[in-house]
C-alpha cells in the first residue's frame, strides 16, 4: 500500500504541475473539449483513486470538482472566471494534501467546505436564473492548440533521483579514468593496436555518457508550467490584461538547472507584470494596446541556455532610479552626471533600489532584483538587460546546459591548485602590466586597472596560507563578485583551462564558505572549486560601485557621455597594423603550435581538440613555432584568428568614430590620440565556410623500405603524428599519383623508385654524405629537412 500511495502522489504532483497551465488556457478557449476532458479526467482518476488509499478528503474535493466539470460539458454551466478560479482553488488544495502526505506532515486543516460551497454557490446561482456576469480583466496564455486524436505517451519507469545522480558519478569517474589512461598512453611508445582499442572504449565511454547525461535532461515546459497560472492570477489581482506567449519547451536542460532557475525567472515574470506592464488606461493613453504582452522564450546556444523575458511595458524608468540611488545615499550628484545609460540601468541590481513609488506583495523591479542576480550568477550564468523606456524590457539570462560539467581555470596559490569557474572571471593580466598599479590604502588593498579601482585580496591571505616567493610575475584575475561589483583576486598563476566535472565537497570544507565545491581533473588529485561571492565576503570588501563612475579617463573627458561604449581587445596583426575586435566575440585567447595549421580546399584551418576549425584571415604558414590566437565564436559558429600579439582591452565606441565599411573592416576609432582599424565581426563569420573543413593531405608518404626496422618503428609513426598518409612498400600495380612522395634509405632503392614516376626523398644514416651516391641526400633526423623535402620545399 505504501508503494501504491507514493506512486499516486507522485502522478499526482506532476499532473497537477502540467495541468495548471492546461486550465488557464481552457479559460481562454472554453470551446476546446481535449482540455477540458484532460481536467476532467485529472478528477475523476483522483475520485476513483482515493477510495482503497483511504484518503477522504482527495476524495471529497476531486468529486466536488468533476461534478461541476461534467455539468459543463452536458453544457450545463459555463466556463467563466468565477468557475475556473474555483477549480484552480480545489487543484491548490489537492496539491497541499498531495505535499503533505509525501513529506509525512500532518495535513493542513483548512476548511474544504468553503472551496466546495463556492462551486455551488455558483451552480445555485445559475439554476436560479441569476446572471452572474464578471467584468474582470483577464489573463490570456497563448499555447498552442493540440494535435487531434489520442496519442500513446512513451513508455516510462520512475526511478529515484539518488539513483541517476550515482549513476552519472560514476560515469563521471570512468571519464576521469579515462583521461588519465591516455595521458600514460602518450607518455609511451606508441602502439597502433592498443591506441585502436583505447579509441574503442573512448567511444564507449562517451555514448554512455551522453546517455545517462539525457536521464538528468527536462524540457524547460517544466519551468513554464507555473508562469500561464501566474500571469492570470496576478492579471485578475491588479487589473490588467496580459497576453502570454510561451516558446522554446521543448528546449531542455540539467534538472538541476531547472530548478535553480526557476526562482530568478518567477522574480522577473512577477515584476514584469507588476511593474512593468500598465494598466489598460494607462496604455490607451499611450497609444498602445488594452492587453500587454508578455513573451518568455528558451533556446539552446552552444552549451548555454538562453532565456529571454520581453514585455511591452514602460520600461526601466532610469532618471528616477538615479534619483532614488542620490536620495539614499548610495550615489553622489557629481558622480550620477558621469554616468551613462547602461551604468545607470545596473543601479538596479543594487540592494533596496526600486523605481516603484511603494512596496507591495508583488515587489517592484529592484526590488530583490540583486538577489536574482547573484542567483544566476551562482551557476555560472550572467543576466543582462536591454530596456527601451516607454516601449518595454528585454531581460535575458544564461545559464550552463548543466551543473555538473562547467569550464574552469585552473590557478595556483600557496603552491595549490584551486578551480574557479571561467564565467566568474572578466579579465586576467600581470601586475607588471603599465595599465594595473596597486596601491595600500588604510590597511586594504586597492587594483586600479584602467583608471578603474578595485578592492583587491591575495588568494593566500583569505585561505590563511604562505604566499610563495616567485620570480615571475602574479596573475591578477578581475572576477565577479554576488552584487555585480568586480573585485580583483591576486594568484601566483592560471596554468590552464579545462572541462570540470564538479562533485560536492565534504561539510566540513562547505561550511567554510569559500568553496563552491570539488573536482577532479585528469590527473587524479583533487581540487577545490573556488566560490568568488564566498571570497569576497570573507574578505570583507567594501561595496565600491560609487567608485565604478570614475572610470572615464581624461582623454574622454570632454566626449559625449551618452555614446554608448563598449569593451574591445586591441591587438597587433601579424602584418604589423593595430586592430580592435569586440570583447564579447572573444571566448578566449591561447597559444597554439604553428605545426597544427594547415590548408584545404582554398580554406585555412587549425587542429584543436581533434577537429578542424577554420582560420578567418586565411593565415596557415608561419616563421614561429607558437601563434597567438584569439579563438571567436557567435552562436554557432567557431573560428580562430592568429595575431601577432594582444596589447589591452579598452572601451571603443559601439559605432565606430569614422564609419567605413570595406571588407573586413567596419571603420576607424580613436583611442588614447591613436586611430585603430575596427574589425566587422559580420564580415567575418560570414566568410566561413558554410560546411566542415575536410581536411586532405598532399599526396602520400611511400615507405619503399619497408622491411627496415627503423622505417617502420621511427619513420612511419613520425610521419603519421604530422598528419600524412602512410604506406609501407610500393604499390604492387605501380599505381601512383604525381602528388606521392617515395622515402628510402638504400641508394639502390632510388634509381628504382624514380622510375614509378613521383618524386623520391633519399635518406641517408650519418650526418654527412659518405660518398656522390648519397649528394641530395638528407640525413634520417634532420626532421625540419625532412618534412621540407616532402612538402617539396628546400630547407
Amino acid at each position: 500500500m505504501d508503494d501504491l500511495l507514493q506512486e499516486f502522489i507522485s502522478e499526482t504532483q506532476e499532473t497537477l504541475e502540467a495541468l495548471a497551465g492546461e486550465v488557464v488556457a481552457w479559460e481562454a478557449d472554453p470551446s476546446d473539449s481535449d482540455r477540458l476532458d484532460a481536467i476532467f479526467r485529472f478528477f475523476h482518476t483522483v475520485k476513483g483513486s482515493c477510495g482503497f488509499l483511504n484518503l477522504p478528503r482527495f476524495e471529497r474535493l476531486s468529486h466536488a470538482a468533476e461534478d461541476v466539470l461534467s455539468d459543463i460539458r452536458a453544457g450545463k454551466r459555463t466556463a467563466d472566471p468565477a468557475t475556473v478560479s474555483a477549480v484552480l482553488g480545489i487543484m491548490d488544495r489537492i496539491g497541499e494534501l498531495a505535499e503533505a502526505v509525501a513529506a509525512g506532515a500532518a495535513l493542513p486543516n483548512e476548511n474544504d467546505d468553503f472551496l466546495i460551497a463556492a462551486l455551488q454557490a455558483k451552480a445555485d446561482d445559475e439554476g436560479d436564473g441569476v446572471s452572474t456576469s464578471v467584468n474582470e480583466p483577464q489573463a490570456v496564455a497563448a499555447v498552442t492548440p493540440r494535435q487531434g486524436g489520442a496519442q500513446s505517451g512513451p513508455r516510462t519507469i520512475r526511478l529515484p533521483l539518488s539513483l541517476i545522480d550515482q549513476l552519472m558519478n560514476g560515469v563521471s569517474d570512468m571519464v576521469l579514468a579515462r583521461n588519465e589512461l591516455s595521458r600514460k598512453l602518450r607518455e609511451r611508445t606508441a602502439d597502433p593496436e592498443l591506441d585502436n582499442v583505447f579509441e574503442r572504449l573512448s567511444t564507449c565511454v562517451a555514448d554512455m555518457r551522453d546517455v545517462i547525461s539525457k536521464t538528468r535532461m527536462q524540457r524547460v515546459d517544466r519551468l513554464f508550467a507555473a508562469i500561464p497560472r501566474m500571469v492570470r492570477d496576478l492579471g485578475r489581482e491588479l487589473g490588467k490584461r496580459i497576453d502570454l506567449s510561451l516558446e522554446g519547451g521543448d528546449v531542455e536542460m540539467d534538472r538541476e538547472m531547472v530548478e535553480m532557475v526557476v526562482d530568478p525567472l518567477t522574480h522577473i515574470v512577477r515584476n514584469s507584470i507588476d511593474h512593468g506592464i500598465e494598466t489598460p488606461e494607462k496604455r490607451r493613453a499611450a497609444g498602445k494596446p488594452e492587453a500587454g504582452n508578455l513573451r518568455l522564450e528558451a533556446r539552446q546556444s552552444g552549451n548555454q541556455i538562453v532565456i529571454a523575458i520581453a514585455d511591452d511595458g514602460a520600461g526601466i524608468d532610469t532618471k528616477r532610479l538615479v534619483d532614488k540611488a542620490v536620495s539614499a545615499g548610495r550615489l553622489t550628484p557629481e558622480a550620477a552626471t558621469r554616468m551613462s545609460e547602461t551604468e545607470k540601468l545596473d543601479l538596479i541590481f543594487q540592494p533596496g533600489l526600486s523605481t516603484a513609488n511603494q512596496v507591495t506583495a508583488i515587489s517592484g523591479r529592484g526590488v530583490g532584483m540583486d538577489v536574482v542576480r547573484a542567483n544566476v550568477e551562482r551557476i555560472g550564468g550572467v543576466i543582462a538587460l536591454d530596456n527601451q523606456p516607454g516601449q518595454g524590457l528585454i531581460i535575458t539570462l544564461r545559464v550552463p546546459l548543466t551543473l555538473t560539467i562547467i569550464p574552469g581555470l585552473i590557478v595556483r596559490a600557496g603552491g595549490q591548485h584551486f578551480a574557479i569557474p571561467r564565467a566568474a572571471v572578466i579579465e586576467i593580466l600581470h601586475d607588471n602590466n603599465d595599465m594595473l598599479t596597486i596601491s595600500h590604502v588604510g590597511g586594504a588593498k586597492i587594483a586600479t586597472i584602467r583608471s578603474v579601482r578595485h578592492s583587491m585580496l591575495d588568494l593566500e591571505d583569505v585561505l590563511g596560507m604562505e604566499k610563495p616567493v616567485q620570480s615571475g610575475p602574479r596573475a591578477i584575475m578581475v572576477v565577479r563578485s554576488a552584487t555585480g561589483t568586480p573585485f580583483a583576486m591576486g594568484v601566483s598563476a592560471v596554468d590552464n583551462h579545462e572541462e570540470l566535472v564538479i562533485r560536492p565537497a565534504s561539510p566540513l570544507v562547505m561550511a567554510t564558505g569559500v568553496y563552491a565545491g570539488m573536482t577532479l581533473p585528469d590527473n587524479g588529485k583533487p581540487m577545490l572549486l573556488l566560490d568568488a561571492a564566498g571570497l569576497a565576503s570573507a574578505a570583507n570588501l567594501p561595496d565600491m560601485a560609487d567608485d565604478r563612475t570614475t572610470r572615464h579617463s581624461e582623454e574622454r573627458a570632454g566626449a559625449d557621455e551618452s555614446a554608448e561604449m563598449v569593451a574591445a581587445l586591441r591587438f597587433e596583426e601579424l602584418s604589423g597594423e593595430r586592430r580592435l575586435l569586440k570583447l564579447s566575440l572573444i571566448e578566449r585567447v591561447e597559444d597554439i603550435d604553428a605545426s597544427l595549421f594547415g590548408r584545404s580546399g582554398g580554406q585555412a584551418f587549425v587542429r584543436l581538440d581533434g577537429r578542424l576549425v577554420p582560420v578567418a584571415n586565411g593565415l596557415h604558414s608561419f616563421d614561429r613555432d607558437k601563434v597567438c590566437a584569439l579563438r571567436l565564436r557567435d552562436d554557432r559558429s567557431e573560428a580562430c584568428y592568429p595575431v601577432a600579439a594582444v596589447l589591452d582591452i579598452v572601451q571603443m565606441p559601439a559605432v565606430p568614430d569614422m564609419v567605413a565599411m570595406q571588407g573586413v573592416i567596419s571603420g576607424v576609432a580613436v583611442i588614447d590620440g591613436e586611430h585603430l582599424e575596427v574589425l566587422n565581426p559580420f564580415a567575418l563569420f560570414a566568410a566561413l565556410p558554410d560546411s566542415a573543413i575536410a581536411e586532405r593531405t598532399q599526396g602520400r608518404c611511400l615507405l619503399a623500405d619497408s622491411q627496415d626496422g627503423w622505417t617502420r618503428e621511427i619513420l612511419a609513426p613520425l610521419l603519421r603524428q604530422a598528419g600524412h598518409d602512410v604506406i609501407l612498400g610500393l604499390p604492387a600495380d605501380g599505381a601512383v599519383d604525381p602528388a606521392d612522395v617515395v622515402l628510402c634509405t638504400d641508394p639502390d632503392a632510388v634509381q628504382a623508385a624514380e622510375m614509378i614516376g613521383c618524386r623520391v626523398v633519399h635518406l641517408r644514416a650519418s650526418p654527412r654524405p659518405a660518398g656522390p651516391q648519397e649528394d641530395g641526400s638528407i640525413y634520417r633526423y634532420d626532421q625540419a629537412a625532412l618534412m621540407a623535402a616532402i612538402g617539396g620545399q628546400r630547407a
